[in-house]
């Protein structure tokens, strides 16, 4: 019996408009590596990049003057980006993803916004702005998954952010609703109405298993979710630990 080649998907090579050359490898836990020629530069959080050659430099900076680094300080986040730059001769900086998952390149135009979840982030072209975005509702603050703060990428330039598990991808039309376990709402534009809807039904809220309330994104515009939450990993992980009955 002859077993047949299983074909794997195709790693994804591309270039965004400003002519950076990127290599997105891997299916499971995928690598992002970014070829910088002299004068070009990416950005990330403290801690994401994982290698670079020698003619990449490091420079780390505060976000956005004080307020910037203070909103930062307040979300959790690391107040401090890091500059790579290429010097005198072209270079490589790569990043990996911390949990099995996709990475995903977007493009945006001028004045151009996504809001995601704040550990999606994970590096942008130098003309991409990165700021702290808190959602004004308290339902949505406390029960949110992700608390009051999300973190939002406006454009002109490319960005690249980390999905966990799967992404799927829809594009809702005005007032179209997707109702959506908070954990696996990953990213969406700023076009979309993010809120909190509580679970109806005393049966639904004590059995169902999916707490007390959903989120809700209202359109127009896309919408992006993640197959996998870091709470249930780790839920399932803790069935496991010492102590834990079998």
């Amino acid at each position: 019996m002859t077993i047949p080649d299983i074909p794997t998907p195709p790693d994804v090579i591309g270039q965004t408009k400003a002519g950076m050359k990127y290599h997105i490898i891997g299916t499971v836990q995928q690598t992002l590596s970014v070829e910088l020629q002299p004068g070009q530069m990416v950005f990330s959080d403290t801690g994401a990049m994982s290698w670079m050659t020698v003619s990449v430099s490091m420079n780390t900076r505060g976000s956005g003057g004080l307020g910037g680094m203070l909103k930062r300080a307040v979300s959790g986040a690391s107040a401090f980006i890091i500059d790579f730059n290429a010097n005198n001769a072209p270079g490589l900086v790569a990043f990996t993803t911390d949990f099995p998952g996709k990475i995903l390149p977007m493009e945006l135009e001028a004045g151009q916004s996504v809001i995601m979840h704040r550990h999606a982030f994970l590096c942008a072209e130098k003309s991409v702005e990165l700021d702290v975005f808190f959602t004004r509702k308290l339902g949505v603050g406390l029960l949110g998954g992700e608390g009051f703060i999300l973190q939002k990428l406006t454009g002109p330039g490319t960005a690249f952010v980390e999905l966990d598990g799967d992404a799927i991808e829809y594009r809702l039309a005005a007032n179209q609703v997707m109702r959506v376990e908070t954990g696996h709402v990953a990213m969406f534009e700023s076009s979309v109405t993010f809120d909190i809807e509580f679970i109806k039904g005393l049966n639904n809220i004590l059995l169902a298993g999916e707490g007390l309330a959903l989120a809700t994104l209202r359109g127009p515009g896309r919408i992006w979710l993640h197959s996998m939450t870091t709470s249930k990993i780790a839920q399932r992980i803790a069935e496991y630990l010492p102590g834990k009955a079998g």
